[in-house]
This record gives C-alpha cells, structure tokens and sequence, in this order.
C-alpha cells in the first residue's frame, strides 16, 4: 500500500517534481531524489579556463581546489566514476564561426588563439586525462602523480590569452577539434565547466575586431552587440540596467541558443549533458563614464579580494548564464566573486554526481515521529522508466518497515563518509534493497520526502 501522509499531500498539490535539482533545495520542503537504478559510471569533464590577464588568482584557486570537485565524485557507491578530464580556454583569437579569421592586430587577440586544443603537459600522456577502473580493483591512468597534480597542470593555462573571451565558441572547437579525438564517449556523461570572470563573447564573425584596436572598447561593443535590457536598450548612456539578457539577432556575437543546441545535439538523450559555471553575477549591471578611456564601458557587477590579497571584479556573465539556464536541471551557476572557488567546485561535483547516481539527500530528512527509536521519514518511493523522453511509474516501492520482509523496499541510512558534502546534519541516504534482484538499466527510482525547516521540526 502506497505511504502518503496529509502532511506529504499538503506539501505536494500535483505530482512530484521528477527533475534533478539545480540548485541546492530549501529546507522546510520536499527533496526529490532522481536517481538511476544502474548507475552509468563514465564522465567526459570538459573545464574551459578563462586564461586573460585577469585571471590568475582565480586559476590559482580552481587549481588548489580542484581536489575538492573529485572529493565528492568519489563518494560515488563503487568509488569514482570513469572520467576523461580535459582543459581549453576562451582564446580563440580573431576567429569566428563563420570560418574566417580577422588580421587587425593591436589586442593580443592573434589569429585562432589556441582554437579550442585541449591542453597539454608533460605529466599526462594526450590531450586529456583518463582515470578509469580497470576492473581488477584498480585503475588505469595515463599520467604520474597525482590526480590532483595531472590536472594542476592542465590548469595552469596562464593569462596571456586573449581579452575577448569566446567561453561558448571554446566549448565548441574544443568539442570539434581533430585534435582532441578520443576525448567524448558515445555512452558517457558529458560535463562542461566554464570559469572566467567576463561574459561571452563568442564570435559569428571577426568584423568586432574592426569596430577598435582598443580591448577595452571592443570588450563594450561585444556587450552592446549581444546583450539587452528591457528597461534601457541603449546601452551607450550611463546608469543601471534591468532585465538584462542576450540580445536576439545580434551582428557581431553568436546567438546563444547555438551553443545550447550543440551540446544537447551530442548526445542522444539530451539529459546527458551537465553544465556548470563559476562566472561574474550576471547583477547588478550597470554601464559607467570611464575617464580612463573617454568612453562608457560596463561595470563590475562585483568586488573581491583573492586570496593573495589583491583586489578583483568580475563582470556581469549575462550570456554565460543564459547559456547555463539553457540545460533546464542539469546546469549550476556559482559566483566567481568570493576569489576561493572551493564552494564552487563542491557544489558542481555535488550536481554531476546526482545525475550519475546520488541517493544523499542536501536537505535534513524530518523525523515525523521523534518519540520512536530510529528515523521515521515521510517519504514516497517509485520505480520510473524512461522512453523517448517521457516517464511511466512503474510501481511504487514501500518502506522496508511495511513490506514485511518483501523486495524490493526502501529504507534510510545516516552516511557520513558517502554523503559528508551535503549540508544537512545526520548525511542521510536512500537505499533501496532488491533483494539481489539486478533492474533494467532504463529504470530509475524517484524518491520525495519531507525535509525539515530551519529549527530542525517537520513542515508543517
């Protein structure tokens, strides 16, 4: 018999939200848990590094705290996942997608720039890392050292790159380049993280570069170009902006939407694809007199101090976000503007690993009956199959305290080793017994139950 309190239907008025969370749920709500029965274990990890001259601190920390992001992916039940791991960077040069290439020098923007290659390094034998379980126990690596080591590497992308950041375009070419064959797997997961500190600029074609030699005034007309605001569309005059978003038709960028549908159009499940970003808050915008340059250029959207203790800003990653946005629940956005980037990392590998396979909850699974021993959940437990797109439950799948002994049932474990990146307090998990019984592969299991507000009592 299905188990659904009052207190659970009042929560949900329709039926539960079947989606993967983008974001890290509310407490004193419902956490949905979407998790596939028989996790598939490869991920294609695609960073692309801003490598202007701003962006040093920023590398700096993404390096030291990259351990972080892999933590928590090796919280995976059976150990981390089979990963490919691979940098480029926003340095295309004067190129664009139309396939020509400008000549107007005077940026340091020269030619294709690094035309999305993924980066090399004496520590790693190819383009990308591969770390991969090798099934005696073990793993098969193709570098020396550590992990951690290999990608720092990788990472250490510089800041001579150029000013006219091509985040999307980067993407692409990085994902198009002979060069880097062998980097996507049919079957895997695919995963993109972008990293910088100024919005997109993805070129349709090099005429941008002839509007200026100034970086500085090409930078602005990128943004006057691809970016829009409801409430004062002339970017040129001074002042604060709202509802600002990427600008349709545009004549010099690429429209977003481009880059949304490439990712989507490589894998045959769309849902395949997880993308991430740690980039300038996309507020405040606003556009200022820059006496420097004699000119109105874009503001910072924030101030920060690295943790070398120099003074940053990051600008307003309006593109990149929408770019984000365009993945529905598999995408995250944190912000580049507290200079430590281990929140970040965490908070992306928390993402990649709900869509590989994780039952730990964020939220605090409220006890609705704290006088019993034990943990007395209000939950809801399904078997999900997946076709063309669409779900059909299968069946519902009941408490282990119910079943009487029968499979397959569900039940709920603290795990602080497994779960210890979330942010509740007992680290619960979901696990579901089959009884050995080993599930089609297009089944997943969607769980809802009751969280607990901020005091630590059930919703009520």
């Amino acid at each position: 018999m299905r188990h659904l309190s009052w207190l659970l239907l009042a929560l949900l008025p329709a039926c539960p939200d079947r989606s993967v969370s983008t974001v890290f749920p509310e407490q004193g709500k419902v956490e949905t848990k979407d998790i596939p029965a028989v996790p598939r274990r490869d991920a294609d990890i695609l960073f692309l590094i801003d490598n202007s001259g701003s962006m040093k601190e920023e590398q700096d920390s993404l390096r030291a705290n990259f351990g972080k992001f892999m933590n928590v992916l090796e919280t995976l039940d059976g150990g981390m996942p089979n990963v490919h791991i691979a940098v480029a960077t926003s340095d295309l040069g004067e190129s664009a997608t139309d396939g020509t290439v400008g000549s107007v020098g005077g940026t340091g923007c020269v030619g294709k720039g690094e035309d999305g290659a993924m980066r090399m390094t004496a520590a790693v034998n190819g383009r990308f890392i591969t770390n991969l379980d090798d099934g005696n126990g073990g793993r098969t690596v193709n570098y020396s050292g550590t992990l951690e080591d290999a990608f720092s590497a990788l990472a250490d992308v510089g800041i001579n790159g150029c000013g006219i950041e091509q985040h999307l375009s980067g993407i692409e070419r990085a994902l198009t380049n002979p060069a880097n064959a062998g980097f996507l797997r049919k079957d895997a997961y695919l995963a993109v993280v972008v990293i910088g500190d100024e919005d997109d600029c993805s070129l349709a074609h090099p005429g941008l570069f002839q509007t200026s030699q100034d970086g500085v005034a090409i930078n602005f007309m990128c943004t006057r170009d691809g970016v829009d605001c409801n409430d004062s569309p002339d970017l040129t005059r001074p002042g604060m902006r709202n509802s600002c978003h990427p600008k349709a038709n545009p004549q010099y960028v690429e429209d977003v939407q481009r880059y949304v549908d490439f990712l989507k159009g490589l894998k045959a499940d769309p849902k395949d694809v997880v993308v991430a970003g740690i980039v300038g808050d996309p507020t405040p915008f606003a556009t200022i007199d820059d006496p420097a340059h004699h000119e109105t250029v874009l503001d910072a959207s924030c101030h920060y101090t690295a943790s070398t203790g120099t003074q940053q800003t990051a600008f307003p990653a309006v593109r990149t976000a929408s770019f984000l946005q365009g993945f529905e629940e598999r995408n995250t956005r944190t912000t580049i503007c507290k200079g430590d980037l281990s929140d970040g990392l965490t908070q992306i590998g928390a993402l990649l690993k709900r869509v590989l396979s994780d039952p730990c909850f964020d939220a605090e699974v409220a006890d609705l009956d704290p006088d019993m021993p034990g943990l007395q959940p209000d939950c809801t437990v399904s078997d999900m199959k997946y076709t063309n797109g669409k779900e059909t439950e299968l069946s519902v799948i009941p408490s282990c305290v119910l079943s009487a002994g029968a499979t397959p049932c569900w039940h709920i474990d603290e795990d602080d080793a497994h779960c210890s990146y979330t942010h509740s307090t007992h680290h619960y998990k979901l696990v579901v017994d089959r009884g050995g019984v080993v599930p089609s592969p297009d089944i997943h299991v969607k769980a809802s139950c009751v969280t607990t507000d901020q005091s630590g009592s059930g919703v009520m």
